[in-house]
């Protein structure tokens, strides 16, 4: 591995490192995602007129998501 590598990836693990002292995962990820039925980046420009009807139901379902995640944290 090149020094540069080397010293990210050590840089990373500090982090991680810290991140765990504090009670977070690093690797956690984003969580639960919202099925938007768009399906794709490429499938984006036939479903614009549709989107319009689909905005406030995904806005509710983000919101829903983002309740559960939030008591989820203030119990554990």
């Amino acid at each position: 591995m090149s020094d540069k590598k080397l010293l990210k990836s050590e840089r990373i693990r500090l982090k991680n490192d810290e991140l765990r002292a504090k009670g977070k995962d690093p690797l956690k990820g984003w969580g639960k995602m919202i099925d938007t039925g768009l399906g794709g980046i490429n499938k984006a420009q036939a479903g614009v007129v549709n989107n319009f009807d689909n905005k406030g139901f995904i806005a509710d379902q983000q919101k829903e998501i983002a309740r559960e995640n939030d008591n989820k944290r203030h119990k554990s």
